[in-house]
């Protein structure tokens, strides 16, 4: 991106040493940054600040061949004018709602949209000024206002945020001065250009001079007429004293209305990349490298000597680690992946050897960028597709085989949608967070333990048990922590010291290991405990299987002893 704030400070700020001022004064910067930007990804469609001066208005093209010179020049609009309301005095009085441009002096600029809006409330806390993009621009680009990020975003078609308009903020020397400046992305602007027949007429006044020495204009001066390619301007210059430079730049679209139409039709043929994997052709009972191209495998209808679409490809389990690591980004669920709202693979699985496994035809559904991602983790079949997705994608029935993890979010769904006192959600996201690991990293098992912890232990409101215990006849010390109250609760309702130890062992366990596992201090207790995971269970997943079954069962009881007895 562009380093448009530092160009624009640049253009703001008056040189101290003499030579320097003196060639400042020329504006030859000014005109180069006016040509420079056009072609820049990141377009100034607004900008104030000290010496600078910039307002991008759109007209319709038609205005503007053969384009009115004097009519242009002798604008006067600024981001500060907006919609409002007007009454006529004169008998039979009126009122009517004005447009912002109802009042320029350019019958073109009248004729025009303003894109830019400079609004001040004196109702906002901490900056009361602030900008608003003419909706119809924000609409049909499809773009959202994001404030952590101060711009207008939409999501490229990797899912990724795209800064579309960005407001900026800058500061001056001196006197603390603070400028402001809207830039707009050219690629997204010009296909707006396209779609609604405009043209920006950018509106610019670049006037210098040092506020300590400046005493006005001499009497009488001549101004400079220049036009230079796109740039019309009036140009005046007093050596050592001041100068100025007022005009407006003509901007087209550099795109077609027919280009935007076929970015537009979802009918239209747009050449996609594809990539090639190593997979398993059933068909043809071979593994080899196959393209997961349309026109490079068939399905079963078709008479061809192709792969079938549903050839399985393999890959490392490493694959699944960037979709775990960003929630906000991607949605990783049991059997499928998705991205925002851009891709989703449509099936995935996990067979007995680690590896995870889908079909060429849900592979040619990602974007290329994210083909080549799971290429790199591509190769030859270990072992079989999972026995889970045999049944449910070949032979059509349903998977009935107890899910540890699976049933343990429905069981915490169902007290989240019973709105239970004793134990709270503290997140949605947490049900999407929570996997099984799928590598042999320490890491990847310990961050799943504690998402866990995170899911169930946490959830348990240490208020109302404690009330509740003490109303079940305990006496709960003041430093007992939930699953301890828990304990307190499940004693005064009858259950055995040994029951309730037992029942609550899973919880403490999964409690303890996130403790020791991602605490500040983890380091012998932490390998000792990672050790004994692999020596039991033999891989971190069993491990972490088994720890979500034993979790399954002591929530599934205490909350059938709570609805029993408190309803």
């Amino acid at each position: 991106m562009t380093n448009i704030l530092g160009e624009l400070n640049q253009l703001s700020t008056a040189p101290s040493q003499e030579r320097d001022f003196n060639a400042w004064l020329e504006l030859k910067d000014a005109v180069g940054f006016m040509n420079r930007n056009v072609l820049q990804d990141e377009f100034v469609v607004y900008a104030s600040m000290p010496h600078v001066f910039v307002h991008a208005i759109l007209v319709p093209t038609s205005l503007t061949n053969p384009l009115d010179v004097e009519d242009l020049m002798c604008w006067d609009c600024n981001a500060t004018s907006s919609w409002g309301v007007a009454i006529t005095f004169s008998e039979p009085r009126s009122i009517y709602i004005s447009s912002p441009l109802a009042d320029a002096r350019s019958k073109t600029l009248r004729a025009g949209e303003q894109m830019v809006f400079a609004r001040r409330f004196e109702g906002r806390v901490g900056r009361r000024n602030y900008y608003e993009i003419l909706q119809k621009i924000t609409q049909v680009l499809n773009i959202h206002f994001l404030p952590e990020r101060s711009a207008y975003c939409r999501l490229d078609k990797n899912g990724d945020i795209e800064d579309v308009i960005r407001f900026l903020e800058v500061s001056g020397k001196g006197e603390d001065f603070i400028g402001s400046a809207v830039t707009f992305k050219r690629s997204l602007l010009d296909q707006y250009l396209a779609l609604t027949g405009s043209t920006i007429i950018r509106t610019f006044d670049f006037t210098r001079f040092r506020p300590s020495h400046f005493g006005g204009w001499h009497k009488s001066h001549e101004n400079q007429y220049v036009t230079e390619g796109a740039l019309s301007y009036r140009v005046h210059v007093e050596p050592h004293h001041a100068s100025y430079m007022r005009g407006f730049q003509v901007v087209h679209p550099v795109i077609a209305k027919e280009t935007v139409i076929d970015n537009f039709d979802p009918t239209a043929t747009v050449e996609k990349r594809y990539a090639s994997f190593i997979a398993h052709d059933w068909k043809n009972k071979i593994v080899t490298e196959i393209s997961c191209a349309p026109r490079r495998t068939a399905n079963y209808f078709t008479q061809s000597d192709l792969p079938f679409e549903l050839s399985p490809a393999f890959f490392r389990p490493e694959v699944l680690l960037k979709y775990k690591s960003d929630s906000e980004k991607y949605r990783l669920e049991d059997r499928s992946i998705s991205c925002r709202s851009t891709w989703h693979l449509e099936t995935y699985d996990i067979n007995d050897a680690g590896q995870v496994h889908t079909y060429l035809v849900y592979l040619r559904g990602l974007p290329y960028e994210e083909q080549l991602y799971w290429k790199s983790f591509n190769e030859r079949p270990k072992a079989p597709i999972s026995k889970r997705a045999m049944k449910t994608d070949f032979e059509g029935s349903w998977e009935t085989e107890y899910d540890p993890l699976g049933s343990l979010k429905e069981a915490v769904r169902e007290l989240y949608d019973r709105q239970v006192p004793w134990w709270a959600l503290r997140s949605e996201k947490l049900l999407d967070q929570v996997h099984y690991p799928v590598t042999s990293s320490p890491d990847e098992w310990s961050n799943e333990i504690l998402q866990l912890d995170q899911l169930v232990v946490e959830g348990f409101q240490s208020k109302w048990l404690r009330k509740t215990a003490e109303s079940l006849g305990r006496v709960p010390e003041p430093k007992f922590e939930s699953l301890k109250l828990v304990e307190e609760c499940l004693l005064g309702l009858g259950n055995s010291e040994l029951d309730v130890q037992k029942l609550l062992a899973p919880l403490r366990e999964t409690h303890h290991l996130r403790t020791k596992l991602k605490g500040h201090a983890s380091g012998k207790d932490a390998a000792a405990l990672k050790r004994q995971a692999l020596e039991g269970h033999g891989t971190y997943k069993k491990h972490f299987r088994d720890l979500c079954g034993y979790c399954d069962e002591s929530i599934r009881s205490i909350s059938e002893q709570f609805k029993l007895a408190f309803g």
